[in-house]
C-alpha cells in the first residue's frame, strides 16, 4: 500500500493529510501556537478524591480539572500493576505492543492513597470532549521515531503490527540492549540498531529534563511539551510504503529535512518542495476533502449513502440504498450497498477521527452469509487505521458495535464551533412558533407593565405572520389589539429570536 504525506502552512494554521492508495485517509489541523494537550506531562494538584468513582479530579491549570481513575494511579514506592505495561503498550502507540501480562491485582482504594492537595506528575491521556475535562495518567510514556520509552516500567515489548517472526526477534534481541523499558514502534521494522540506540538516548533525557523540572516547580505546571503538529507528524509518519512527504514552503521543506536527518534518513530522501503557485491542498484536491469531511452524508459509488452524526455519547451512523436500486435480487442490491458503505465508514472514521462508541445501522440483510461478509469487510478496512479499533459484533437489532480510540477532537471541532443561533441543536424553532411566543410575551407583558406601546423586532419571516396574526386572530388577542402593537422587521435578527420594548403610558 502506497502512500503521500501532504503538509502545509497556512493561515495560521498547521494542515496535514495522509493519502493510500490515492484516497485521504486522515486529516489534520492545528492552530500554530496552540500547544498540544495529549502527551503534555504536568505537576498537578489532587482537588476532589470520589470514593464512589474511585476516581480523583486534579488541577492542571486549566478551566477544567482532569479526570484520574485508580486504574491510572501510580504512587511513588508503588510497583506498578501487572498489566500496566500491557495497557502502556495501547495507550502510548496506538498499533499497541505485546500484551502478555497477568491481569491486574486489585488495588488499594484511592481514598486510601490520596489525598486533597497532595501532588502528582500525570500526563494526558485525552483531550476534554463537550462536558467532559481531559483525562489523564500516571503512567508516563515518552514516544519517539522508533520507540517508546515506558520510565516506569521493567519491561517493553514489540509492536503487534510486525508481523514477520525474524523481525520480531531480532527487535527484542536490540530491545533487551537497551537500558530502560521500550516498545518498539512500527516504524522500527528495517530500521537499524544504531538507530534504535540514539531514539532511546533522546527519550531517556527528555525523561531526565521532565523530573529535573518537576522537581522545581510548584503545581500546577507543565514539565514536558510533546512537540508542534508538523513535526508530530514527521516524526509518527508511516515508513513502509510512504513514498514522499510534499512540504509547502522553502523554510518547512529544510526544517522537515533537517529533523529527519537526524531521526530517520531515510526519510529524509523523500521530502519534496511543493512547486505551486497554487496552495498544496487545492492542487491536490485536499480542500474538497476538507469539506466533505464537515458534511454529515457521504454518497457511495453506487448511489447509496452514509450519513454520520457525532454527539457527546456516541457517533451514530446509518446506511441508505439511496439512489442505488440494483440490477438483482433485493439481498444482492443491500448486500453490495453494505460492503460498500463498511469499507467508507472506516474512511470516515479515520478521516474525521471519530472515535469511542460507533454504532452503524447497516441495511437489513436476511442472510446469515451477507451478515459474515459485512462483517468480514469492516473489520478488514478498519485493519488499516492506526487508531485501535474494536468491532463487538451485532445486536439483536441488527446494529453493528464497534470501539475507536479517542484522544483528541476530531476535524470537525478543530474547524466549526456550536451554532450561535440553534446552540448546538442542529434545529430551531420555525416562524410560527416564535411568532406564538412573541404575541404571548406581549399579552403577559402589557398588564405587568401598563404600556400603553409595544415594539417588537424580529426576522422578516416573523415579523409577517405576527401581522398577519393581529389582523385575522381570534377573541384571545382582544388585549394585544388594543395596544399600540408596533412591529420592526430586521433581517439581522436571528430566526429563532425576537426583542420586546414596552413603553410606559404616561402618569
Amino acid at each position: 500500500m502506497s502512500s503521500e504525506l501532504f503538509l502545509s502552512r497556512f493561515g495560521g494554521h498547521t494542515w496535514a493529510a495522509l493519502r493510500e492508495d490515492g484516497h485521504t485517509v486522515e486529516l489534520r489541523v492545528e492552530r500554530e501556537g496552540d500547544a498540544p494537550a495529549v502527551g503534555r506531562i504536568v505537576r498537578a494538584r489532587v482537588t476532589r478524591v470520589l470514593p464512589g468513582l474511585q476516581s480523583a479530579f486534579v488541577d492542571l491549570g486549566l478551566s477544567r480539572d482532569a479526570f484520574l481513575h485508580v486504574a491510572d494511579l501510580l504512587l511513588p514506592g508503588e510497583p506498578p500493576p501487572l498489566d500496566a505495561e500491557a495497557r502502556l503498550a495501547r495507550a502510548a502507540e496506538e498499533d499497541g505492543g505485546d500484551e502478555d501480562a497477568g491481569a491486574s491485582p486489585v488495588q488499594a482504594p484511592i481514598q486510601d492513597r490520596l489525598r486533597p492537595g497532595r501532588e502528582l506528575l500525570v500526563q494526558v491521556a485525552r483531550e476534554g470532549f463537550g462536558s467532559k475535562g481531559p483525562r489523564v495518567t500516571c503512567l508516563v510514556s515518552l514516544p519517539g521515531r522508533y520507540l517508546v520509552y515506558l520510565p516506569q516500567m521493567a519491561h517493553g515489548g514489540v509492536s503487534r503490527r510486525i508481523a514477520d517472526p525474524e523481525e520480531r526477534a531480532r527487535l527484542k534481541t536490540a530491545l533487551e540492549g537497551l537500558d530502560g523499558a521500550f516498545i518498539a514502534r512500527t516504524a522500527a521494522a528495517g530500521a537499524e540498531v544504531a538507530l534504535l540506540h540514539a531514539d532511546a538516548e533522546r527519550l531517556r533525557s527528555a525523561w531526565e529534563t521532565c523530573q529535573r523540572a518537576s522537581a522545581r516547580a510548584g503545581a500546577p505546571a507543565v514539565v514536558h511539551q510533546d512537540v508542534e503538529l508538523f513535526f508530530r507528524l514527521l516524526r509518527d509518519a508511516p515508513r513502509a510504503g510512504l513514498e514522499r512527504i510534499v512540504v509547502e514552503g522553502a523554510g518547512d521543506r529544510e526544517r522537515a529535512v533537517a529533523y529527519l536527518a537526524d531521526v530517520d534518513p531515510q526519510l529524509a530522501a523523500r521530502v519534496r518542495l511543493h512547486p505551486g503557485p497554487a496552495p498544496l491542498f487545492e492542487s491536490h484536491g485536499l480542500d474538497e476533502d476538507v469539506a466533505r469531511s464537515l458534511r454529515p452524508r457521504v454518497w457511495l459509488r453506487s448511489g447509496g449513502t452514509v450519513v454520520i452524526e457525532p454527539t457527546e455519547a456516541l457517533v451514530a451512523i446509518d446506511v441508505n440504498t439511496g439512489k442505488y436500486v440494483g440490477r438483482g435480487q433485493l439481498e444482492d442490491t443491500v448486500l453490495q450497498t453494505n460492503l460498500e458503505a463498511a469499507e467508507e465508514i472506516a474512511r470516515q472514521l479515520r478521516l474525521r477521527d471519530l472515535g469511542g462508541i460507533v454504532v452503524v445501522d447497516f441495511i437489513d440483510m436476511e442472510q446469515a452469509e451477507s451478515k459474515r461478509r459485512v462483517l468480514e469487510a469492516l473489520e478488514a478496512a478498519l485493519a488499516k487505521d492506526r487508531a485501535r479499533t474494536k468491532v463487538v459484533g451485532l445486536s439483536e437489532l441488527g446494529l453493528v458495535q464497534l470501539t475507536r480510540k479517542r484522544t483528541r477532537q476530531g476535524i470537525a471541532a478543530a474547524l466549526t464551533r456550536t451554532c450561535p443561533a440553534c446552540a448546538g441543536l442542529g434545529r430551531i424553532k420555525n416562524a410560527p412558533t416564535i411568532a406564538s411566543e412573541a404575541l404571548f410575551e406581549i399579552r403577559r407583558l402589557i398588564p405587568e407593565t401598563d404600556a400603553s406601546a409595544v415594539t417588537v423586532r424580529t426576522h422578516p419571516e416573523v415579523a409577517r405572520l405576527l401581522a398577519l396574526e393581529l389582523q385575522t386572530g381570534g377573541e384571545d388577542l382582544e388585549a394585544v389589539r388594543r395596544a399600540d402593537v408596533r412591529i420592526e422587521a430586521d433581517a439581522t435578527v436571528a430566526p429563532d429570536h425576537f426583542e420586546i420594548v414596552a413603553s410606559r403610558k404616561a402618569p
